[in-house]
């Protein structure tokens, strides 16, 4: 027998019955909200919405009946984790035979077993359809995260750029599509990092630039105290390093190559400029120690050693020395 087709949220489409599946809430709002857009948000559009909590027997076959003037319905049946045991005999039957003129919505945080039987009949079911809405927590993730609520909309995103609003915005998705939204709006070009921070630099003392920032510069004190900060606030180490790693990657090819253009270095002018400015107070051996000590850190916030944050620490001090050793 078919199975009910399962799609990510944001490809989710209209289907009879649809289960939005997942502990991520705004993501499941969001599918909710491509689903009324596919079905036009016209004024024949009714919309209703019950708790499963509340569900009483034989609810579900009036709610998704037509209207009094046969327009059409759209019914979400929320939490249905906690949903009475008629929803679930209802359900099951009414899956047999949906209303042509409704789409129903199942949602189910997946935290609770409740509701099992439900959910097992719609994923039976090849007329259902299923949206996973789960959350996501891995820093890569939620960059594609960033980057798809640009490719959707036919706009590019620089990677640093939606590092950055990671960064800034942690893990609230709502504020972070509304930051991409907003970006959109006030920018029609490609959105760069540089922008990013011209926006939003102020949400967030600490990102993981200006970390590197202020150790390339040797303000240790001020790089310390903002990493100390944003390792409370969730800021991901292996971004930071990847933010370091960058910068001594740069300082590298322009102590190798003088003649270096700054498109082959994936830069403005300027910032080539900038780049050569403060190579130069670097050694070849300062840049070596440097990189060993990027190893040895990636190593450490791996699982490697038992305090990550001292490994970064350590990293941090080399860094505003110069690559010198620290007595």
């Amino acid at each position: 027998m078919s199975q009910a087709k399962q799609v990510p949220w944001r490809a989710v489409t209209v289907a009879p019955v649809i289960l939005l599946f997942g502990s991520q809430q705004f993501f499941a709002d969001r599918a909710v909200k491509i689903i009324r857009e596919k079905l036009g948000n016209s004024e024949g559009l009714e919309v209703v919405e019950v708790d499963a909590s509340d569900y009483s027997a034989g609810s579900i076959f009036d709610l998704a009946s037509s209207g009094l003037f046969g327009e059409s319905k759209l019914v979400i049946i929320n939490d249905v984790q906690r949903c009475t045991d008629a929803l679930i005999t209802d359900g099951i039957e009414y899956l047999a035979n949906p209303s042509a003129e409704s789409v129903v919505i199942f949602r189910h945080d997946g935290k609770s077993v409740r509701g099992k039987r439900l959910l097992e009949a719609i994923r039976a079911n090849e007329s259902c359809l299923e949206g996973i809405c789960l959350d996501i927590s891995k820093e890569a993730e939620k960059i594609a995260f960033i980057e798809a609520e640009f490719t959707s909309k036919g706009r590019k995103i620089q990677r640093q750029a939606a590092v950055a609003i990671s960064q800034i915005f942690g893990k609230d998705f709502e504020e972070i599509a509304a930051a991409c939204s907003q970006l959109q709006l006030d920018d029609a070009g490609e959105i760069t990092a540089e922008i990013v921070e011209k926006y939003f630099g102020g949400r967030l003392e600490t990102t993981v630039f200006v970390i590197a920032d202020a150790a390339i510069a040797g303000q240790v004190s001020e790089a310390l105290l903002r990493l100390r900060h944003g390792l409370a606030q969730g800021l991901e180490p292996v971004m930071l390093l990847g933010a370091i790693a960058r910068k001594i990657n740069q300082f590298v090819k322009v102590r190798g190559n003088p003649n270096i253009s700054a498109q082959s270095l994936g830069v403005v002018d300027w910032v080539l400029g900038k780049i050569r400015q403060e190579a130069a107070s670097w050694s070849e051996d300062s840049l070596a120690l440097v990189i060993e000590e990027l190893a040895e850190t990636d190593f450490a916030i791996k699982g490697g050693q038992k305090d990550p944050q001292y490994a970064l620490e350590k990293l941090i001090r080399l860094v505003a020395n110069k690559g010198r050793p620290i007595g």
